[in-house]
């Protein structure tokens, strides 16, 4: 990873769940790929990983479900 692509967070030890993508640099163009493609295959040596973007909202009419609880009536 070059210099450019490194996380100031992650060196804070921040929050390991939440990235941000630095304006400039090859992480910024991958995700630039990726948004336009919506999947990308990505090869790492002999390993092959399916990328896929998916925003991280959820419907009202989800949440309103999965707030429920309990069995679903019939």
């Amino acid at each position: 990873m070059s210099e450019e692509d490194r996380n100031p967070r992650e060196q804070d030890e921040m929050s390991a769940n939440i990235v941000t993508i630095p304006k400039d640099g090859e992480l910024r163009r991958f995700f630039e790929r990726l948004r336009a493609a919506g999947t990308l295959t990505v090869n790492d040596g002999d390993r092959e990983f399916l990328v896929r973007i998916s925003q991280s909202k959820i419907s009202s009419e989800a949440r309103d479900f999965l707030t429920r609880g309990g069995p679903i009536s019939e």
